[in-house]
């Protein structure tokens, strides 16, 4: 019988979707995928989950430094204070000068709610450093900062959507005073220097 009854709907949906309306097909495939489900025909469709309760995404990062590291005009290679932010949006981020990130304080007080965590690194010159980084579905964007000794304008941090990031993955090097992006899909790339994936002259 239950058969009888699923074949029933299956006919009609098929039916109205030849000469009925849109909507009628969309009412009645509803109407069949419920009957279906309730006698145990078809497994009922899982239940979208609001986005604060999805797993984080796994994005890989890999960041790789440059014999030259933070080098500036001396020549001289240092080691090199990276931080790997993890943002709800890149406003404060991309406007809060290079100043600001010296100091934990001021950079916590300028990132607001924006900041969801961060993590400071020292990467040392020749250093590939590589990372999956969990992110939360509440942090939109990841965002990098280097605080070169003598850092080129503008070319001293990057913001890469999350999203795109978790397929993509991030690479970016690091170099004498200045960072490239060689993988990511960056956000608001009007707030990077043209030329992003070469290293700047630091003369």
């Amino acid at each position: 019988m239950r058969l009888v009854i699923a074949v029933s709907l299956l006919c009609c949906t098929v039916f109205l979707s030849a000469c009925g309306t849109v909507g009628a097909v969309s009412t009645v495939a509803k109407v069949a995928n419920f009957t279906l489900e309730t006698m145990g025909l078809k497994a009922p469709s899982a239940p979208d989950l609001p986005d604060s309760q999805m797993p984080p995404r796994n994005v890989a990062v890999k960041l790789h430094a440059g014999s030259n590291l933070n080098s500036g005009a001396t020549g001289r290679p240092l080691s090199l204070i990276t931080r790997i932010y993890k943002l709800k949006q890149t406003g404060a981020f991309y406007s809060a000068p290079y100043s600001v990130f010296l100091s934990p304080e001021k950079e916590k007080e300028a990132l607001g709610g924006d900041l969801i965590e961060v993590r400071e690194l020292n990467i040392l010159p020749g250093q590939l450093y590589e990372v999956t980084e969990k992110v939360t579905r509440e942090a939109n964007f990841i965002g990098i900062v280097t605080l070169f000794r003598d850092p080129k304008p503008q070319r001293w941090r990057a913001a890469f959507a999350a999203k795109e990031a978790e397929n993509s993955g991030i690479i970016v090097g690091l170099h004498a005073c200045s960072l490239t992006v060689g993988k990511g899909a960056i956000a608001d790339q009007s707030n990077l220097l043209p030329a992003a994936n070469t290293p700047s002259s630091c003369q």
